[in-house]
């Protein structure tokens, strides 16, 4: 016969036991989850993905199509509708190809156009099809917030929706550090 997992009265495990109960409490204590988010984080997280809900789908048939005008102009309706609705006016954006080469940023900018596909965020993005964010510092020392945001039709990647903040603005406007943007998940 063989000897049960506990053995007598409840609260008397045996060695094996003692081994499945340590392995319960890890499996449901090491479950990633999001921390909790400051008040600020929170409306940050909810305007970015305002933004984002009111870009990505319409640009999919453009960026489908390659077509620049289309994008530019799906990009300038949007832009009052951001303005109105939150504070999203520090934020620039740009969309790159499914290759991470810059197809156009608004509002334009000519220094910001580029080949983005060996920066981290950008692989990331395009490998995972999820919205992955990084910090990047300037030539002036200056950081900034970058947002990605796979463009996808179907399964397939069209391209990356990407959006950049500055690192003071955000802190003033939302008060979010930067410890906090990199813990935000903008995919739930």
């Amino acid at each position: 016969m063989k000897k049960p997992l506990y053995a007598g009265s409840v609260g008397q495990l045996t060695p094996w036991g003692y081994l499945l109960f340590l392995l319960l409490l890890l499996s449901f204590g090491c479950q990633a989850q999001e921390p909790p988010l400051s008040p600020g984080a929170a409306t940050f997280k909810k305007e970015v993905k305002e933004c984002i809900d009111r870009l990505a789908k319409p640009l999919v048939e453009p960026l489908s199509k390659k077509d620049l005008g289309a994008i530019n102009e799906t990009l300038k309706q949007a832009e009052p509708q951001a303005i109105k609705l939150c504070r999203m006016c520090p934020f620039r954006i740009g969309v790159l190809d499914k290759n991470g080469e810059t197809l156009t940023v608004y509002p334009n900018r000519e220094a910001a156009k580029g080949d983005f596909s060996g920066y981290d965020v950008v692989v990331q993005t395009l490998k995972n099809r999820k919205t992955t964010q990084q910090r990047f510092f300037l030539q002036d020392g200056s950081e900034i917030y970058i947002v990605c945001v796979p463009i996808l039709k179907q399964e397939e990647v069209l391209g990356v929706l990407a959006m950049a903040l500055g690192a003071e603005e955000a802190k003033k406007i939302w008060g979010v550090s930067e410890k906090e943007f990199l813990a935000i998940d903008f995919n739930k």
